[in-house]
C-alpha cells in the first residue's frame, strides 16, 4: 500500500466514526463515557458532541503526527513502516470509539474485548518491524 492510500484509510476510518455517531445520535446519552479505568468501569465523562467528535480529532492529529513528525522524531527509517504506522493508528482509534458508543449505547463489552485484539495486533506489527529492519533506531 502507497503512503497516499493508506492516508485515506486512515481518514475514511476516522471520518466514518465521526458519521456514525452522528448516526447514532438520537440514541447516544447526553453525557458520555470516553475512558474506562482498569475494572472497565467508566472514570470520564464528556457532554455528546465531545464524545462524538474528540477522538476522530485526535485519531487526524495522530496520524499527521506519524506522517509529518521531524526525522529525529522517527522510531523508524523505513516507508513501510511509517505507513502501516499510519493505518494502524487510525484503525485503533475508529475500533476504540466503536467500543465507546457501544458502551455509551448500553453494551457492556468486557476492556479485554477491546484491549485483547489491539494488544495482539500490536504484537504482530512490532515484530514485523523487528523483521522488517532488526532493532529499530
Amino acid at each position: 500500500m502507497n503512503a497516499r492510500s493508506a492516508d485515506l484509510v486512515a481518514y475514511a476510518l476516522l471520518v466514518g466514526a465521526a458519521l456514525a455517531g452522528l448516526l447514532l445520535w438520537p440514541a447516544l446519552p447526553d453525557s458520555m463515557a470516553i475512558h474506562f479505568g482498569a475494572g472497565g468501569e467508566p472514570d470520564s465523562f464528556v457532554a455528546k458532541p465531545v464524545a462524538v467528535v474528540l477522538a476522530p480529532a485526535i485519531g487526524v492529529g495522530a496520524v499527521l503526527l506519524v506522517r509529518y513528525a521531524p526525522e529525529w522524531a522517527s522510531r523508524t527509517r523505513s516507508p513501510d513502516i511509517e505507513t502501516l504506522s499510519v493505518v494502524f493508528v487510525g484503525s485503533v482509534i475508529a475500533y476504540v470509539q466503536g467500543f465507546v458508543y457501544a458502551w455509551n449505547l448500553g453494551y457492556r463489552l468486557s476492556i479485554w474485548v477491546v484491549l485483547g485484539p489491539v494488544l495482539l495486533v500490536a504484537a504482530v506489527f512490532v515484530a514485523y518491524t523487528y523483521r522488517g529492519e532488526g532493532t529499530p533506531s
